[in-house]
C-alpha cells in the first residue's frame, strides 16, 4: 500500500496543525505582557511618588531652635587688607 501525499497537501495539513495554537499562544503572550507592563508602571509610579514625598519632607525647615548655639561673633571687625590670607 502506497500513500500518495503531495507536498502542498502536507503543508496545508501542517499549517492547520500549528496555526491555531500559535495564534492563541501569541494572543495570551501579548495579553500577559501588557498586563505585566501596566503593573510595573503602577509600581514605578508609587515608588517615584514615595521618593519625591521623602525629598520634600527632608527639605522642610525645622521650627525648633538648634540644640547648639552659634559661636559668638568676633569683636575685631572686618578683615583688613594686607593682614594675610589673600591669595594673589
Amino acid at each position: 500500500m502506497t500513500v500518495s501525499f503531495s507536498l502542498g497537501r502536507y503543508l496545508v495539513a501542517l499549517l492547520g496543525e500549528w496555526c491555531f495554537p500559535l495564534v492563541i499562544g501569541m494572543a495570551l503572550g501579548i495579553g500577559l505582557s501588557t498586563w505585566q507592563l501596566t503593573e510595573e508602571a503602577d509600581l514605578i509610579e508609587q515608588i517615584f511618588t514615595r521618593s519625591m514625598q521623602s525629598v520634600v519632607e527632608s527639605c522642610t525647615t525645622s521650627t525648633d531652635p538648634p540644640e547648639i548655639r552659634s559661636p559668638p561673633a568676633s569683636g575685631t571687625g572686618p578683615p583688613v587688607a594686607g593682614d594675610g590670607g589673600e591669595t594673589g
